[in-house]
């Protein structure tokens, strides 16, 4: 028997929430399809805008999802990913969650982008309570250090004691397969990434090193640093989807564009053309350079997730649509000189993902780039990498024991 449940879908717009529209997500064992049709008076407003340019433009008919995207891209990319998910699970024993419930019993401030739900107007935006016994789960006030100690026992299968329930909630609000959480330092709001205990491979210093050598090299990135907390790496990133005063930014991913949550589909060629359809004119040239920027360094640093949704655009007023900041770019170990390097984007010609220079310069010409200009651009990032990063990842902390391993994945498909 289906299982159907109801929310409006509020949008954080000119400094307060407003309703926008009303969801229904219908449940039938594995299938789930969803419906959503914008309220009459947010398409009067002056400011609306489409929460989903591809699926859900602003128009009043009602909208039906496809079994590509059944919760449309733009609701999808609010709800937790793999991490999340496993933390919901663990809060909701003995009962399973529904799509539904994975949606909406997070905390509102925490959740990824500008949306939120909840179950009236009159209330505004707010975790819907999904009758799981102990909901919401309680406890203390978490500090990074609380929070290590709850992903090491999550990690293990352990229970978590009752001062750490609350990291169930608040743990789950972010897409990603990773341990990570939202939190606030001195005074502004990141997300923290949580190293594993005893891990050989340094991510945490690792990622943050990489996002400093990319911006060495002209990309984009947020403002990001790493703590030590007792004996353990915090990796903190400061998030793209709040302004200075800490208000929710509109957020879609690039699968949203592609209105796919196939994470295995698209390639970088694909999510261009559909720059071109949703950046304003002014702005997408830029864009496009900074993005066929990316496609590269990615090849150069081996940055074989670079799927779907670690790749994201936020919306800006009076600018529209605009690329993000670069995030979740982690170098991978390589996997032996006789295996191929291949990203998860397709890079090159009829989607290819061989990850090479030449099959990026192949399609430079879709970014707006001449082949010799691609060219110039590929030659300066190869070069400022190749030369930088020994320099780059020395400065932040990277242990050396990892570098024989970091440089096979940097520069063996270079040789």
């Amino acid at each position: 028997m289906a299982n159907e449940n109801s929310a409006y879908v509020f949008i954080h717009l000119g400094g307060q929430w407003v309703p926008c529209g009303y969801l229904t997500i219908i449940e039938d064992r594995r299938e789930v399809h969803a419906t959503f049709q914008y309220g009459k008076r947010y398409l009067q407003r002056r400011d609306a805008i489409a929460i989903d340019p591809v699926q859900l433009p602003l128009g009043e008919n009602l909208f039906r999802s496809r079994p590509a995207s059944p919760l449309f891209g733009a609701i999808r990319d609010t709800a937790p990913d793999g991490w999340g998910r496993h933390l919901l699970a663990r809060a909701a024993e003995p009962q399973s969650p529904g799509e539904f419930q994975y949606l909406t019993a997070l905390p509102v401030e925490d959740r990824t982008g500008a949306l939120g739900f909840g179950r009236s107007l009159e209330e505004g935006p707010a975790p819907i309570n999904p009758g799981w016994p102990n909901y919401p789960p309680q406890g203390a006030t978490l500090d990074l250090g609380d929070m290590i100690a709850a992903v090491d026992r999550i990690d293990k299968g352990e229970n978590l004691p009752p001062r750490h329930r609350r990291f169930l909630l608040r743990g789950s609000s972010l897409g990603g397969a990773q341990p990570k959480a939202p939190t606030v330092h001195q005074g502004r709001r990141w997300i923290a990434k949580f190293g594993r205990e005893r891990e050989a491979w340094n991510t945490c210093r690792i990622e943050h090193a990489t996002l400093r050598l990319a911006a060495r090299c002209g990309i984009d990135v947020p403002n990001s640093k790493t703590l030590m907390v007792g004996n353990r790496d915090v990796f903190l990133i400061e998030r793209f989807d709040r302004d200075s005063a800490g208000n929710p930014i509109p957020f879609i991913s690039a699968a949203t564009l592609l209105a796919t949550d196939d994470l295995a589909t698209g390639s970088y060629q694909e999510i261009a053309a559909q720059m071109r359809k949703h950046i304003a004119a002014p702005a997408v040239q830029d864009d496009l350079r900074q993005f066929f920027m990316r496609m590269v360094f990615n090849i150069l640093c081996n940055n074989a997730d670079d799927h779907i949704r670690n790749h994201g655009f936020i919306y800006l007023p009076g600018l529209g649509w605009r690329l993000s900041p670069a995030y979740d770019v982690v170098p991978q170990p390589d996997m032996g000189p006789k295996m191929p390097r291949n990203l998860t984007l397709g890079v090159g010609k009829d989607g290819s993902r061989l990850a090479t220079l030449e099959n990026a310069l192949s399609v430079s010409p879709v970014f707006g780039l001449a082949t010799a200009d691609g060219r110039q651009v590929i030659e300066r990032l190869k070069e400022v990498f190749l030369s930088g990063w020994e320099e780059v990842y020395l400065r932040w902390g990277v242990p050396e024991e990892n570098f024989p391993f970091i440089k096979e994945a940097f520069v063996n498909h270079l040789r």
